[in-house]
């Protein structure tokens, strides 16, 4: 019985892999993507209701579900938190983006305080605003420095929290930049030398954005080019020349921007920033995580091999759901830079260790009391619930709002008809 329990894990578990393989090597587009997940999200709940939740409470009653689910959710939230934290947050998209999203809100929030009313920072929304923060580096400047010199290339854009500085060309002061203002963004855009010299007027507070930063930022944040480009203008509105040829290059550069604005901000926002991450994480903490996300229902089909009840339905709906989920962390791995070898060869592993999990569970089956063997299961429902409500549902509908409602739907009643039948 071991060994089938053994063969039965790993066939539950097999999908995994093929759904690595296919996310590696080919990308479906985002409907295609979001049906898939919703499909495999739709099929695995069905499996819940008719596998685990009915004969738990036709054995045991209510209370072993309601202690059960609970507990299970609980451990899969602690689990996968704490397997995020410490490396394995590169094993699901949605993992990624929580873990992106934590590390780039935490430290920004004492940056958009001070540069809350930075002229560009206004009207931009919250998440663009976050990234941003992320990038910029603080400077202090002393009266009379020189902060960007006529006639030199431009490697930085400056905002001003505050203190204030003089446009001079030749001996001649243009204008007085006050805090709340930008500048360097023109040399920035058109590629041209540095147009007037800036000098420290007393002493300064900035942030900086460098060259290769503010090419980033303006690829996934069009409401910075348009604040930026009505920045500009309202800054060379008295020379007609000078603002003429600056508006050719803003009309080219909005297009431009247009045609580029990626969707997946916190995906793709900035590519040094991916890599750090990539480096913190940890091989062994995502087999880890991802085998946690598996782990239950392994335990699931363990506890109920030669068991009458357990029907194959149960195993198709794991087979269906699982492709989905290693379809859509292979492609996100794959984007985050880990290698294609390191991808399949963590992958199979879990399918190999999910076989381990299996026999496992069977071996619980030595527990005589049926209450203990129906806690067991609940804590194994809870815990697949949990990682539906967390991971696959939220991917779903991310990718494809309200149309990945019927491809649920269609996986529900799915695995009721292949649960009916073998009743």
């Amino acid at each position: 019985m071991q060994s089938e329990a053994f063969l039965q894990g790993i066939l539950g578990a097999s999908s995994l892999a093929f759904g690595a393989l296919v996310g590696v090597y080919w990308k479906p587009n985002r409907a295609v993507s979001a049906a898939i997940m919703a499909f495999g999200s739709g099929a695995l709940l069905s499996a819940i209701a008719f596998e685990i939740t009915i004969p738990v409470y036709e054995q045991s009653g209510f209370l072993p579900l309601l202690i059960g689910f609970s507990i299970g959710g609980f451990l899969f939230a602690s689990i996968t938190t704490y397997i995020d934290q410490h490396g394995g947050f590169l094993r699901n998209p949605a993992s990624s983006r929580r873990y992106l999203y934590q590390q780039r809100t935490e430290p920004s929030s004492d940056v958009l305080k001070r540069i809350s009313h930075i002229e560009v920072m206004q009207g931009l929304p919250l998440n663009e605003q976050e990234a941003l923060a992320k990038l910029l580096s603080p400077i202090q400047a002393f009266p009379g420095d020189t902060l960007c010199e006529e006639g030199t290339p431009g490697d930085y854009l400056y905002m001003i929290v505050e203190g204030e500085a003089e446009v001079r060309r030749g001996q001649k002061v243009l204008a007085i930049l006050q805090p709340g203002e930008v500048f360097g963004e023109m040399s920035l855009l058109t590629g041209d030398p540095r147009s007037a010299t800036i000098i420290a007027r007393t002493t300064m507070e900035l942030y900086e954005l460098n060259k290769e930063h503010f090419g980033t930022v303006l690829s996934w944040s069009p409401h910075l080019a348009w604040a930026l480009s009505r920045a500009l203008a309202r800054r060379l509105k008295a020379t007609t020349d000078m603002r003429m040829q600056v508006e050719s290059h803003l009309d080219r550069w909005r297009q431009q921007l247009m045609d580029q604005v990626n969707l997946d901000l916190l995906m793709q926002q900035d590519s040094m920033f991916m890599e750090d991450l990539v480096k913190q994480s940890a091989p062994l903490a995502i087999v880890v995580g991802t085998l946690i996300d598996n782990i239950p229902e392994s335990i699931v089909i363990g506890l109920n091999v030669g068991n009458s009840h357990l029907s194959w339905s149960f195993l198709l709906a794991v087979f269906i759901s699982n492709f989905p989920e290693a379809l859509a962390s292979a492609d996100g791995m794959k984007r985050s830079g880990q290698p294609t070898v390191q991808i399949l060869g963590l992958w199979m592993a879990i399918v190999g260790l999910s076989g381990f999990v299996a026999v496992a569970g069977y071996s619980l089956q030595g527990l005589a009391v049926p209450s203990a063997i129906a806690l067991i299961q609940s804590i194994a429902g809870g815990a697949m619930l949990g990682m539906l409500a967390s991971t696959m549902m939220p991917e779903a509908y991310e990718l494809g709002g309200s149309s990945v409602t019927f491809s649920t739907i269609f996986g529900f009643l799915l695995g009721c008809l292949v649960s009916f039948q073998a009743m």
